[in-house]
């Protein structure tokens, strides 16, 4: 890459750099004002430069065009308001000190700038079309604190650059991929069926609260093949809940009361999943019409908070002391069940698909903050049951986070593939296949970790339910919002010491079951992903 170290050298004219250990250190040590305020990024200073200008000018546009790939999820498109900036802090920021540049291989740098005394800010550039890109910043608490931050992070951050030209990188050529539909892809039914007829334990990925995939797990429930396969159904509510649900499934009657006390458990603010709650319901109606040692269990596996035995701050704590990992716990119970369970058929265990995948990259927000994550639910069954014995499966959804979706996954390749061979429903195994081959893209949390590898190697089966244009706004359980569930509600928040309750549901003045459920239904008549179609 002669173009970067050529200009690399033409910062030489009125800096000093030296090469160590094969890395180009640019020695700058002038404060912002020295540079001219222009957007270029031609260069890993000038990037830098035109990066810290930004922030001075609170220029919110630039983030999406002067970032690398993996980062152009988390700014926002179309024009965003500047932010007003004050004389003040515009004058300190341009009296900041740029005190260097590396380069690191070529595709990797970072700019190092003095805040104060012991702040030094490390902006990280990568080198990506020929331009140089905001990848993110970190600190140090001086400046060989600050080279020896970046040095320690570089091998990785690398790493993650070659993945993001991987998962950049798609074709446009869709013919494998609809020639492969038109002889390989099935009925979705039929597929999960099938998946469940032969495998000890699938599960199914699923997006939270998305109405056509949990009407579709109905229509398989309500197969009469469905109870003549499946015992047991795993579920990602509240362990400590489990002998509400044995309650719940008890009953001579459909007790929906136990159920939505279950979904209030869930969380600090509940669990809106309506879906999820009428297919438990459905569940509950398929037992009334089978024989005693037909009927399904209903097994909660997550771990989550137990509210109704915490009372002070100090419970609070010393439960996320004890805090066991989301994803170790939903493994542990899933296996601890099909290891004790006298019946014989198979399990059916539907789960957020963040904690299905079987790659070996650790769990993203599955355990508290400074706790070191254990790898998804999926991988860990895969190494207590056996790759073969365990079958996970990915429904066609954007590529996203926790947060929401953030773009289409393979940028659109797929979605064009299921649109030539009319966006009707279909599934697929996903070996040996175009689809599986590509980079697994759907977490953008892990897309850009070099172990995640394709989606094949994450998950087995593949089913396209609807075009995501025509999803439904998130299908919303209100019956959880009464009066006594708002006063819940606010002792959880005191006693967590988090935000207020009108902040968490947009609201104002005193909090009404009214004015939550107004706020909550404001995107009712809306398509969930539309913001992508845009």
């Amino acid at each position: 890459m002669k173009s970067v170290k050529t200009a690399t050298i033409l910062v030489f004219l009125f800096s000093v750099f030296n090469i160590v250990n094969g890395q180009i250190i640019t020695i700058v040590n002038k404060p912002l004002k020295d540079f001219p305020d222009v957007y270029d990024l031609s260069t890993p200073l000038n990037a830098g430069v035109t990066i810290l200008y930004a922030s001075v000018n609170g220029n919110e546009n630039i983030w999406r065009d002067a970032s690398v790939f993996m980062n152009s999820g988390r700014h926002k498109r179309g024009e965003t308001p500047d932010r007003i900036v004050s004389e003040e802090s515009k004058t300190r920021q341009l009296s900041h000190i740029i005190n260097e540049v590396i380069v690191y291989e070529d595709f990797l740098a970072c700019m190092i700038t003095q805040i104060d005394s012991d702040y030094y800010s490390i902006r990280y550039l990568g080198f990506e079309d020929k331009k140089w890109l905001n990848i993110g910043e970190d600190a140090g608490s001086d400046l060989e604190n600050a080279r020896n931050v970046f040095y320690r992070k570089a091998p990785n951050m690398l790493n993650r650059l070659t993945q993001s030209n991987a998962v950049r990188a798609v074709s446009t050529d869709t013919l494998a991929f609809v020639d492969f539909l038109k002889q390989h892809g099935t009925e979705p039914k039929e597929f999960l069926l099938n998946a469940l007829a032969s495998h000890p334990l699938v599960i199914y990925g699923e997006v939270h609260r998305r109405k056509v995939s949990w009407d579709f797990l109905s229509s398989v429930l309500n197969d009469p093949r469905f109870p003549e396969t499946v015992g047991t159904v795993f579920v990602e509510l509240p362990a400590y809940q489990q002998p509400e649900f044995d309650r719940f499934y008890a009953s001579k009657k459909s007790d929906v009361d136990i159920l939505l006390e279950i979904f209030r458990s869930e969380q600090i603010d509940g669990w809106f999943d309506k879906g999820e709650y009428e297919f438990l319901i459905n569940i509950w109606k398929l037992n009334q019409t089978l024989p005693t040692n037909k009927q399904i269990k209903v097994v909660a596996v997550d771990e989550q908070t137990p509210w109704k035995f915490l009372q002070t701050s100090e419970d609070v704590k010393n439960h996320e002391k004890n805090f066991i990992d989301r994803n170790t716990r939903m493994a542990d119970v899933v296996e601890f069940t099909i290891n004790t369970k006298a019946d014989k058929r198979n399990c059916l265990f539907t789960v957020g698909y963040l904690h299905a995948y079987k790659s070996h990259v650790p769990g993203s927000f599955s355990t508290p903050r400074g706790q070191e994550s254990a790898l998804s639910a999926g991988a860990q069954l895969v190494q207590r049951f056996s790759d073969k014995n365990v079958f996970a499966i990915f429904q066609h959804v954007p590529m996203g986070t926790n947060f929401g979706a953030i773009g289409l996954v393979r940028q659109g390749l797929f979605d064009a593939t299921f649109k030539i061979t009319g966006n009707k429903p279909i599934a697929f195994n996903l070996a040996d296949s175009p689809f599986g081959k590509e980079p697994f893209d759907a977490d953008f949390n892990n897309a850009f970790d070099n172990r995640v590898g394709n989606y094949a190697d994450n998950f087995d089966g593949y089913i396209f339910l609807q075009p995501l244009i025509d999803d439904d706004t998130d299908y919303l359980l209100y019956d959880i919002i009464s009066d006594p569930f708002i006063d819940e509600m606010k002792r959880r928040i005191t006693i967590y010491g988090w935000g207020d309750l009108n902040r968490w549901f947009d609201i104002e003045g005193e909090a009404t079951t009214e004015k939550i459920i107004k706020s909550l239904k404001k995107n009712e008549g809306q398509k969930r992903w539309k913001a992508l179609f845009e």
